[in-house]
């Protein structure tokens, strides 16, 4: 993938991709976005860590405006320098300005640090039993088959894709559990361990996962 990136690089990236991070190429090289919530702070120093040798500064604080609510959060932030070795990872994930799933996909989604990330960004336990859900719901329902598609080629994970309302999403039924935690359990943060936890009760640090 990128020449000059590790391999934890290369996954992190993939794995950022599938869920919050986002590409932008304004000049001739892209340059990677990476935010997350105010309370994501372990989450986004991690992140950054890896990424070091790229990153233009340290996380910080950036003020948005949601558009629902009309209330201004506080996230973290940081950004990439615009390199050639994202442009892969750019011809890879987006139509135009679209992100988008492509089939070549299968190739690259193979390391389960990829998979951790992604389920860190966008992982979602329920709270009446052991199942999980992954927001895919940005992208097509098409695309959603080829992410499965991936997960049991290269995971040997099963999934199905439920709806809610107009929306799709990816769910893991309790049965994938167990094989999920095996393949992700070292590279999951202790900040986002609740995500993988059988228990559907309140985290060590007093937060409930999303639910749905």
């Amino acid at each position: 993938m990128g020449s000059d990136l590790t391999i934890e690089q290369d996954s992190l990236i993939l794995g950022t991709l599938l869920g919050d991070g986002s590409i932008e190429k304004r000049w001739k090289n892209p340059r990677l976005r990476i935010d997350h919530s105010f309370s994501q702070k372990e989450y986004v120093f991690w992140k950054c860590n890896i990424l070091r040798t790229i990153a233009t500064r340290e996380p910080h604080i950036l003020y948005e405006k949601d558009k629902r609510s009309g209330k201004t959060f506080p996230r973290w932030y940081f950004g990439t320098k615009a390199i050639p070795d994202l442009e892969f990872y750019y011809r890879l994930f987006y139509k135009g300005k679209r992100k988008a799933i492509s089939a070549r996909l299968i190739h690259y989604l193979n390391h389960p640090l990829s998979l951790a990330v992604w389920l860190m960004d966008d992982g979602y336990k329920r709270n009446d039993c052991d199942a999980l859900r992954l927001s895919t719901d940005c992208f097509s329902l098409e695309e959603q088959k080829t992410l499965q598609e991936c997960l049991v080629k290269n995971f040997d994970i099963c999934s199905k894709l439920h709806k809610k309302g107009r929306v799709w999403n990816i769910y893991i039924a309790s049965s994938e559990m167990k094989k999920v935690r095996n393949i992700l359990q070292e590279h999951i943060i202790p900040a986002m361990k609740y995500k993988l936890s059988p228990r559907n009760d309140f985290s060590d640090s007093g937060r409930r996962d999303s639910i749905f």
